[in-house]
Formats: structure tokens, sequence, C-alpha cells
């Protein structure tokens, strides 16, 4: 688990430099798209935990995205994107295309639904933690 952390703090550090974050910025970005994934992945082998590990895990890169862009003095995107990259069920996409080309309509179904689901919990995951982080920092600049 803390290899997969950390490769996902890789990958979240070369996105960054691929939309051309620099500096502490990257480094910033790179230890959100590590926790979140920890704990993703922690909550996501809990028996019964379906989705939940894409919800706090899009819930966690949204909370710290959103403290270490009132930090930084920074757009909250320049976190948000590079962090939850890692979190994009492209391989649930891929396995739905390529099950409804050999035919296969009901396992193409099931992985397009839980794709949808996954992405589902990951947009919640952010919008609630912009929802309620940002208020609260608004409140403690006054």
């Amino acid at each position: 688990m803390i290899v997969a952390a950390l490769l996902s703090g890789v990958t979240a550090v070369a996105f960054g430099l691929l939309y051309q974050v620099s500096g502490w910025t990257l480094v910033v970005g790179g230890i959100v798209g590590a926790v979140s994934w920890a704990f993703a992945t922690l909550l996501g082998h809990l028996p019964g935990a379906g989705f939940l590990g894409d919800f706090v895990g899009a819930l966690i890169v949204g909370g710290l995205s959103e403290i270490a862009a009132y930090v930084r003095h920074e757009p909250v995107l320049v976190f948000v994107v590079p962090a939850i990259i890692a979190f994009v069920p492209g391989d649930l996409v891929y396995q739905s295309m390529v099950a409804f080309l050999k035919s296969q309509f009901e396992a193409g179904l099931q992985s397009g639904l839980s794709a949808l689901f996954s992405a589902g919990a990951i947009s919640l995951g952010l919008a609630l933690a912009t929802a309620v982080i940002r208020p609260l920092i608004r409140r403690s600049r006054i």
C-alpha cells in the first residue's frame, strides 16, 4: 500500500509537470495525491466498501487542495487536477468497451456502470469538500 501511495504521488507530480506546475506547488500536489490514495486504498479494502474509497479519496483531495490553495495562494485546480488523475476509472471504461466489442453485453454494462458510479463518487467527494472547506476557510479569514 505504501508503494501504491508513493506511485500515486509520483503520478500527481508527473501530471503537474504536464500542466506546467512548478516548485513547491508541485511537491504539495504530489503529497495530496499520495495521502488521498493511501486513505482511498485503506477504505477500499473494507468489506462492503463499494465506492467509499473513491468518495473519501476525492473528499481528501478536495479538502487538502482547498487548504493548500489558501496557504500557497494558488488556484485550487493546480492541486486538484494532478491529484485526482489517479482516481479516474479509465480501466473500467476500457474493460466496458472491450466487453461490448466482444458482444459480452452484460459484462460491458457492469463495467460501464461501475465506471459511472465511481466517477459519481469522485465528483460528489470533490463537490462536498469544496462546499464544506471553502466556507470554513473564508470564515476563518474574517
